[in-house]
């Protein structure tokens, strides 16, 4: 099997394979609505076509990656955790839609995504095919903003946010990671 990246560097984080569930077309309620974030809680914004939405990363910890359509442009919202690295992608690869999975790898302590339709592997932060059909094929980005809660309702208080009824049974209030960001003594994993 032909890497793009190092194999020796491509990490088993334990989850597995689809351990960490990824979610497709959320719902999304009014601003008003999403009580359970707080001002200091960061979103990942984007505005496409006049209508603003917000993804917590309150609910992206758990879940990392969101299939999605914004107007029906298809979108994967990618975010890591350990790197704390997000990206809005566009789900159109040489013509075909994809939908993207957490596979359970990780390169240099990143998100490696796989995508259900060919089990291609995507470097989130390289952002291209690094094993499978699409082996170094780029993924288009789209722009956001990466902000807190209350900045981002400040500037867009017309905004749809994610809701926290996802069908898993999460809380969303606790990091799932322990101190991973405020412990700078150690990583989870080699980089």
């Amino acid at each position: 099997e032909v890497w793009r990246i190092p194999i020796s560097d491509v990490i088993d984080a334990g989850a597995g394979k689809d351990g960490i569930p990824t979610l497709t077309y959320p719902s999304f309620v009014q601003a008003y609505q999403a009580s359970y974030l707080d001002a200091e809680d960061l979103v990942i914004g984007v505005i496409s076509n006049g209508v603003a939405r917000a993804y917590p990363h309150k609910i992206l910890d758990h879940h990392e990656i969101i299939n999605d359509t914004l107007n029906g442009a298809p979108v994967a919202i990618t975010y890591c955790p350990l790197t704390g690295t997000s990206m809005i992608w566009n789900r159109v690869v040489n013509g075909d839609t994809l939908a993207f999975g957490v596979s359970g790898l990780i390169y240099n302590s990143n998100l490696i995504p796989y995508d259900r339709q060919t089990d291609s592997h995507w470097s989130q932060i390289l952002r291209e095919g690094v094993n499978g059909v699409y082996t170094g094929k780029k993924i288009k980005l789209l722009p956001f903003i990466e902000t807190s809660w209350e900045k981002w309702q400040a500037y867009h208080p017309e905004t749809l946010v994610m809701s926290s009824s996802t069908g898993f049974d999460r809380g969303y209030t606790a990091f799932p990671y322990l101190d991973y960001r405020s412990n700078h003594d150690f990583f989870l994993f080699p980089v």
